[in-house]
């Protein structure tokens, strides 16, 4: 925000700097001519700009972000505090209050990449999840189940069910093996409350293992690293390419300042895409083991293990009745490639394996005492996470109005006071309580309202509500006509929202 405003304030100085300094000199051609000025301080200017080529970059940004948005959600979740510590954790879009409210809300991104309603998003965004709701681009609205997240990767993923014979927007699957360091991205999501955002950079660099999962001893690090401007809110979103094909799912920031700072990390597409797989079929993560654990090779290691470049994965511990011990590798060996494709670094070589399935067969090719071998290995299986799952019901609620959010008292004598009623009072009610995070809260729905008809019907008794209410469905439309009893003159209001 200082930046902001010290960017306005010289922006506004400098016509007034430029017109004192014309009448201060006093060469009156050389005021007249600034174009002049401007040439000789840049040397000779080109008699013919380019502006095709950055054309056509503004149109493949245009076209990309037009492919992939449709299918970008915003994501809104209430959490339980005492399940999960909001406050505290540095992966979480939320920014607390002093509220003695046990629940907290939190807000994150996703995208639809399946057309039976599957959204991919972050762990951190779903933790703790007693609701979830999801909003698109075009304004509609659904309430969202969880289907399951793993800590040990940070993918989420929940569900939204389409509604009579509409048609959910599904974005594209590209693959993160193809994306090159210096290729173009976009990074869609819904920054500091900001929805439906699209920034754009280029991958940084791949395989990043910043140390931000650091909950799990088996938690995969093998980040695309990106200058596009990722922040608080972009949490799940898509990071994707010129074609709008999602190569990874933006999962967090390195920054002295909590914001923006030139370095945001994604989680590769096909590592994400797997997870999710197992956590829609199987309802958990069915990891591969290798049996060995692998460490970082160092110039050191290559010059000792003979190797022709400072690259692989060192086997730094063979576990003795693993699958990578009974198929002959040994601490010391360096795997450079799986299944014909090079493997450069330690997070690389983690990340491929993730993407296999237990029992299936891999090749490896590892130097030994500077030979270069190939072994076959069937992988074995971890034991399964177990995936977040969200409450089998809805937290109790004391009458049949808890689908509308809010709860009426007649227009009695402590409505009078509190609210102020003029005027009769019979056969008037009164919004006494409006229920947190509800959709009657989030159109603006507040105490000491007078509510006249809902869904076109008019309300005279807390009867009349109870029986409207009854009838509503999770996700149906309530319209709202209500005015403001404090007034000399009400004017009926009307507001619209869904029932959750």
């Amino acid at each position: 925000m200082p930046n902001f405003f010290r960017t306005a304030r010289v922006g506004a100085l400098v016509p007034v700097l430029a017109a004192l300094a014309a009448c201060g000199a006093g060469d009156a051609a050389q005021a007249q001519n600034p174009t002049q000025q401007v040439r000789e301080k840049l040397g000779p200017v080109p008699a013919s700009v380019d502006t095709v080529s950055a054309a056509r970059l503004s149109g493949a940004f245009r076209g990309a972000s037009a492919r992939a948005l449709p299918a970008v959600v915003q994501i809104r979740v209430i959490s339980e505090r005492e399940q999960t510590p909001l406050a505290r954790n540095p992966f979480r879009d939320f920014m607390p209050d002093m509220d003695p409210d046990p629940r907290a809300q939190g807000t994150g991104s996703g995208v639809i990449f399946d057309p039976r309603g599957y959204i991919l998003t972050n762990n951190h965004v779903i933790a703790g999840a007693t609701e979830a709701r999801v909003k698109l681009v075009d304004g509609r609205e659904y309430q969202a189940t969880v289907i399951g997240s793993d800590p040990d990767t940070d993918v989420g993923v929940i569900q939204i069910r389409a509604r009579g014979n509409e048609k959910l927007p599904v974005v594209e699957i590209g693959s993160s093996d193809d994306v090159k360091v210096g290729d173009w991205v976009i990074a869609l999501g819904n920054p500091l409350g900001l929805d439906f955002t699209v920034t754009a950079g280029i991958v940084s660099a791949k395989d990043r293992a910043p140390g931000i999962i650091r909950r799990s001893p088996t938690g995969l690090e093998s980040f695309i690293q990106t200058d596009a401007a990722i922040n608080p809110g972009n949490s799940g979103g898509p990071l994707v390419d010129l074609r709008g094909r999602v190569v990874g799912i933006n999962t967090a920031i390195q920054s002295p300042t909590g914001y923006y700072s030139g370095a945001g990390f994604a989680i590769p597409i096909d590592l994400a895409r797997k997870v999710a797989d197992d956590l829609i079929k199987y309802g958990a993560v069915h990891r591969p083991k290798l049996g060995v654990t692998v460490s970082p090779v160092s110039e050191a290691d290559a010059e000792y293990y003979r190797l022709p470049a400072v690259a692989g994965a060192e086997i730094s511990g063979v576990q003795s009745d693993g699958a990578g011990a009974k198929a002959g590798l040994k601490m010391g060996d360096v795997v450079v490639s799986l299944d014909g494709e090079p493997v450069r670094t330690q997070a690389e070589f983690m990340v491929k394996l993730a993407e296999k399935q237990p029992g299936d067969r891999v090749k490896l090719g590892y130097y030994r005492g500077g030979q270069l071998r190939e072994s076959t290995v069937q992988l074995g299986q971890f034991e399964a996470t177990s995936p977040a799952r969200p409450r089998a019901e809805r937290p109790a609620r004391p009458s049949g109005q808890q689908l509308l959010g809010f709860t009426v008292e007649p227009a009695n004598a402590r409505a009078v006071t509190n609210c102020q009623v003029r005027g009769n009072t019979a056969g008037r009610l009164i919004v006494s309580e409006v229920e947190r995070f509800s959709g009657a809260a989030e159109a603006g729905v507040g105490p000491c309202m007078e509510v006249l008809r809902i869904n076109g019907q008019e309300v005279r008794s807390v009867q009349d509500v109870e029986r409207i209410a009854a009838r509503l469905k999770e996700g149906d439309v309530v319209s709202l006509v209500w005015q403001d009893p404090r007034e000399r003159e009400p004017m009926e209001t009307i507001v619209n929202y869904r029932a959750h």
